[in-house]
């Protein structure tokens, strides 16, 4: 993935502001079921890791 210098500073930035509003959420499940949210809400947070990953390295 290729994303001009220009944006790549200000996309991680967002990026990781979106993540950690994913981490606050997963943090408040936190001991309880493995409910449906809360797979999707880890299932988001390793995409975002992912992306966080492609957007740095591209």
């Amino acid at each position: 993935m290729h994303v001009p210098n220009k944006y790549r500073t200000t996309l991680l930035t967002a990026l990781e502001e979106y993540m950690y509003q994913v981490s606050l959420q997963l943090a408040e499940l936190k001991g309880q079921p493995l409910t449906k949210k809360r797979q999707e809400l880890t299932k988001r947070q390793a995409e975002l890791e992912e992306l966080q990953h492609l957007i740095s390295t591209g």
